[in-house]
Parts: C-alpha cells; sequence; structure tokens
C-alpha cells in the first residue's frame, strides 16, 4: 500500500464494519472498498473476496465495495466487483459446485483484471481526490 492508503486503511475498514455513524460518509465508503481490496489482494478477486464473504453470508459488503469505488469514481472497479459476485454466484449457486474449464479460466480472467484495475496508484489517486470527504481535517 501507499503511505495515504496506510494512513486512512484502518479508520476507514472499521467506520465501515462498525457502521460508526459519528465517522465521516466518505470515511466508511472508503472502508468497505478497502475490505474488499485487501482480501481480493491476498486471495484475488473471485476466490478471495467474493467466495469467503459467500460463505460468511456477508455479501452485502461486496455491493458496499463496489458503491464504494463508484463513489471513488472507480466505476470500472465497481462493475467488475459486481459481476465477479454475479458470475460467482452462476458458477457456485450453493457455493459446492465444480467449475466447468471455462469457467475456471473466467475466474482467472476476473482476478487478472481486478489486479489490472484496482491498482493502489489508482485508489490512492482516487482517495486524495476525496479525502476532503474522507478525512475532512486532513483533505
Amino acid at each position: 500500500m501507499t503511505p495515504l492508503l496506510d494512513a486512512v486503511n484502518v479508520p476507514a475498514v472499521l467506520a465501515h464494519q462498525r457502521q460508526d455513524a459519528s465517522a465521516p460518509p466518505g470515511l466508511r465508503r472508503l472502508g468497505a472498498a478497502l475490505a474488499l481490496h485487501g482480501i481480493a489482494e491476498n486471495g484475488g478477486l473471485v476466490g478471495g473476496a467474493v467466495e469467503n464473504l459467500f460463505f460468511g453470508d456477508r455479501l452485502r459488503e461486496v455491493d458496499d465495495a463496489a458503491d464504494g469505488y463508484r463513489w471513488l469514481g472507480l466505476t470500472d472497479v465497481a462493475d467488475l466487483v459486481l459481476r465477479a459476485r454475479e458470475e460467482y454466484l452462476r458458477f457456485r449457486p450453493t457455493g459446492w459446485e465444480e467449475l466447468s474449464g471455462e469457467d475456471e479460466q473466467l475466474w482467472s480472467e476476473l482476478d487478472s483484471e481486478f489486479s489490472a484495475v484496482a491498482t493502489d496508484d489508482r485508489l490512492e489517486a482516487a482517495v486524495a481526490g476525496r479525502l476532503a470527504e474522507i478525512a475532512p481535517g486532513l483533505g
């Protein structure tokens, strides 16, 4: 992560997870995006983020993350996150289905596309552009 993302990561994710009404709405929206972002960076968008949230009965967090990315102006990332959720639910509606070769390829492509478009540099630039709404005292 970049220094700016490091500085806002923990407060943003905690504000989102706790739905802290005293935190700026921008901080909570960023937290939703960063929570998914961290999981996806470690395990991939589909298998790391979407699948783990599916099994944790927390798919709503995928929608929250997409909303956060869209709010940051990263609409391509938001659209990709929602597509990954839709494709996962098609691949594995119960979470246990075997994947076809075509679906395995698509899974891999979605993960690769996320890595290409959801870079720390893009995320940092988006955060810097909305910093006044994320952390009013800093922006």
